[in-house]
C-alpha cells in the first residue's frame, strides 16, 4: 500500500476482476451479485471480501469505469484550483457535496437515527415516545452527556463537524497518483468517520443506564446474540438493527447453527454501504468494508438498536459546507478547504440500545 499523508491507500480494483483461491475463482460476477452455490457458501465469499478490502478497495464496475474517466480531470481541476479562485471554490462545493453523498451512503449513523431537516429559522426538537426516558445527546463530536427527559419534547444542542484538508504546491510536484481522491478519503475521516464515532460515543454512554453491557466469552452463537436482543425487547421496543464489528462475521460464517436464520445479502453494491444482510429479524450493518482508518467498531463489538422511532433523530441542516483556505490561512504555499456540518444528534431512550463484546 502507498503511504501519503498519513493514511494508507489502497488499490482500487473493479469487484468483477476479484479472485481467490487456487482456482483464481471470482468473487462477484459481472452482474454485481456475489458467485454462492448457498447461503452458507454466500457468508463464506462476503468473509472472503471482507478479508481482501482490508488492502484493496474494491468498487463497484460502474464506479470503477467513473474513477478511471474523472481521473485525469481531478488532475485539471487541481491544476486549476491552483490557478482560479473561482476553480478553487468550485472544486471545494464540489468536494463537500461528494462528502456528503458517502455520509449518507456508508456512514452507519444515519442508519442508526431517523433524519430531520431543519430550515434557516428552526432549531432542534426531539419528540419523545415516552415520558421519563433517559436521553443521551451530543454537545460536540464524541463529546456526550445523558439526562432524564420527563416531558414529550427534548431540545438537543447543535454541534460542528469540521475538517479541513490542504493541498501543498509540492505535493502537485512530486506525487502522480490521484491527490483529489486520496484528499477525499482524509475528507471522510473528519465527516463520516466522525458523525458515526459521535453515534458510539453516544450508544456507549447507554450502557447500565436501563441495558447492562454484555460480555460473550468464546464465539458469538445465536443464543448469545438473541440475549442481548433480548434486552431491548423486553422494552416493548423492535430491535431492527444489529451493528457488528468486522471479526463478528467470521464467528458468524463459522458456526452453522447461524446458516438458518441468517440471509446475506448477494448484491456487491449492497455490501458497500455497510448491509450484510438479516439475521433473526434485524438488518445487519458494518464498517468492514472501509478504508483501515476509517473503522470505529473495536474487535468484537456489536451492537442491537431499536427501530428508528423508538431509538432517535439527528438534524440537517443541508449537508457540508466548503471554505476556501489558501497560504493566508495555513502559512503554506498550497490551497485547501475547511468543510463543515451542522447538526444535533439524540438517542431518545436508552433503552433502545444494547452493546456488547465477545471476548
Amino acid at each position: 500500500m502507498n503511504k501519503k499523508f498519513g493514511l494508507s491507500f489502497r488499490e482500487t480494483v473493479p469487484a468483477t476482476e476479484v479472485r481467490y483461491g487456487k482456482e483464481m475463482s471470482r468473487l462477484v460476477g459481472r452482474d454485481g451479485e456475489l458467485n454462492a452455490s448457498s447461503t452458507q457458501d454466500l457468508a463464506k465469499n462476503i468473509a472472503k471480501l471482507i478479508e481482501l478490502s482490508a488492502t484493496q478497495n474494491i468498487v463497484t464496475e460502474d464506479e470503477y469505469k467513473k474513477r478511471s474517466e474523472i481521473a485525469r480531470a481531478r488532475q485539471d481541476m487541481i491544476t486549476a484550483a491552483f490557478t482560479s479562485s473561482e476553480a478553487h471554490k468550485e472544486v471545494g462545493a464540489a468536494l463537500a457535496d461528494d462528502l456528503y453523498i458517502a455520509a449518507n451512503r456508508e456512514g452507519f449513523m444515519r442508519r442508526m437515527l431517523s433524519r430531520l431537516d431543519l430550515s434557516a429559522g428552526n432549531i432542534p426538537r426531539v419528540k419523545m415516545r415516552m415520558k421519563n426516558a433517559v436521553a443521551t445527546s451530543a454537545g460536540a463530536p464524541a463529546q456526550v452527556r445523558s439526562q432524564i427527559v420527563r416531558d414529550n419534547t427534548y431540545y438537543p444542542a447543535e454541534f460542528y463537524i469540521q475538517q479541513r484538508i490542504f493541498i501543498e504546491e509540492r505535493e502537485i510536484q512530486q506525487s502522480i497518483s490521484d491527490v483529489l481522491q486520496e484528499k477525499f478519503v482524509e475528507g471522510q475521516e473528519g465527516i463520516m468517520v466522525a458523525e458515526d464515532r459521535t453515534w458510539y460515543a453516544m450508544a456507549t454512554a447507554t450502557v447500565d443506564i436501563d441495558n447492562p453491557f454484555t460480555t460473550i466469552v468464546g464465539q458469538l452463537n445465536p443464543t448469545a446474540l438473541s440475549q442481548v436482543k433480548t434486552l431491548v425487547t423486553q422494552w416493548n421496543i423492535p430491535a431492527d438493527k444489529l451493528l457488528l464489528a468486522t471479526d463478528l462475521w467470521t464467528d458468524i460464517v463459522g458456526d452453522t447453527s447461524f446458516s438458518g436464520i441468517i440471509d446475506p445479502v448477494s448484491k456487491h453494491e449492497l455490501l458497500l454501504t455497510g448491509q450484510l444482510g438479516q439475521i433473526l429479524g434485524m438488518t445487519i450493518f458494518t464498517d468492514a468494508f472501509r478504508h483501515p482508518q476509517h473503522k470505529v467498531l473495536n474487535k468484537g463489538e456489536f451492537f442491537v438498536v431499536g427501530d428508528e422511532v423508538n431509538h432517535g433523530i439527528y438534524t440537517d441542516r443541508g449537508g457540508v459546507t466548503s471554505t476556501p483556505t489558501d497560504i493566508g490561512t495555513e502559512m503554506i504555499p498550497g490551497r485547501g478547504w475547511a468543510f463543515a456540518e451542522l447538526m444535533s444528534m439524540t438517542i431518545a431512550n436508552s433503552r433502545s440500545v444494547a452493546k456488547a463484546r465477545r471476548v
